[in-house]
């Protein structure tokens, strides 16, 4: 996987994670909002893991 690729994928998840909180924020709807964090948390740890098996 490129820097590239690995940048825009953080950058995707950190948005996800950032205006999901924002809408728990405005709105007060928690589980409306669980799902872009959801999505944002497995996109890092798929980033996470992938890095951890190439070091192996």
């Amino acid at each position: 996987m490129s820097k590239k690729l690995k940048y825009f994928i953080i950058i995707i998840s950190l948005l996800s994670i950032f205006f999901s909180v924002y809408v728990m924020y405005k709105d007060q709807k928690v589980f409306d909002s669980l799902g872009g964090i959801v999505v944002g948390l497995s996109l890092l740890a798929a980033l996470y893991f992938d890095n951890y098996k190439k070091k192996k």
